[in-house]
């Protein structure tokens, strides 16, 4: 819809920036309120902020300019503390996950970030695709997973597909 992922306009809506009305447990959207809207608030991809948590600092570097050339903000974290800080500061539209990092482990990340929001999306990048972390990560979706080293197309395509929506929508 509108080129928005779900969870960005229910984000916008809780916080009272998008024109919405709440029925039960599910936000409403007029779409030609909508479309009114965007005409004055375009959601730009330069808008959305990837948080990449990462305890390798050249792949929070490398990332960090793939993501800043395709026009993204970016937030990065070097262990969990650090990734729930950003996040508490402001919550990201995406976060890029290691599983493996010192102290916080990736699992321990995602599962308090998801507590601050079940539906962010969160895309593991591991080295490590067959660990016990990961099996445990599986609990706490939406997540996709992506396998180190990670192709620049590979890691952009899959962030546009997660914000505009190419996963299952509830």
């Amino acid at each position: 819809m509108l080129g928005s992922h779900v969870e960005t306009l229910r984000r916008l809506a809780r916080r009272g920036d998008v024109p919405a009305y709440k029925m039960g447990k599910d936000w409403r959207f007029s779409k030609q309120a909508l479309h009114g809207w965007m005409e004055t608030h375009h959601l730009r991809q330069r808008d959305r902020l990837v948080l990449v948590v990462d305890d390798e600092r050249d792949v929070c570097r490398m990332f960090g300019l793939f993501l800043e050339r395709d026009g993204y903000r970016v937030a990065v974290a070097a262990d969990g503390k650090e990734a729930i800080e950003a996040a508490q500061r402001e919550m990201p539209d995406v976060v890029l996950l290691d599983l493996v990092m010192p102290g916080m482990s990736g699992v321990e990340v995602l599962k308090r970030l998801h507590a601050m929001d079940r539906e962010l999306p969160v895309i593991i990048v591991t080295g490590h695709p067959d660990s016990a972390l990961l099996t445990e990560a599986l609990r706490y979706p939406p997540m996709t997973l992506l396998q180190k080293p990670v192709d620049r197309e590979v890691l952009l395509g899959t962030i546009r597909r997660v914000l505009h929506g190419a996963r299952r929508e509830d």
